[in-house]
């Protein structure tokens, strides 16, 4: 075939694959891979099952006990008390307002 149908075909060969081309485009790729050895090929490789490697095994995620996070957030209410203290002395006793 030309090489302008056999690129055209290229081009819709993935929304072809994922039923998303119109029926126009549908009829005539399926019409192009009947005669065009190359484009029929392609066609196969893109439909065929793929052999994935092994997956990447997830790695744990740490988890923070529960006692340490009520600590830590008593820790942090705490902070934000001494920070609000000291902010209040300073401005009572150097006249700030």
């Amino acid at each position: 075939m030309s090489n302008i149908e056999c690129d055209l075909v290229a081009d819709l060969l993935p929304i072809y694959i994922d039923g998303k081309a119109s029926e126009a485009s549908k009829k005539f790729i399926e019409e192009h891979i009947k005669t065009c050895e190359e484009c029929k090929e392609i066609y196969e490789a893109m439909t065929a099952d793929m052999q994935l490697p092994n997956p990447v095994k997830r790695k744990r995620r740490f988890k923070i006990p529960i006692l340490l996070k009520i600590f830590l957030g008593v820790l942090g209410y705490l902070f934000f008390a001494i920070i609000v203290v000291v902010i209040i002395n300073y401005i009572l006793t150097n006249g700030v307002l």
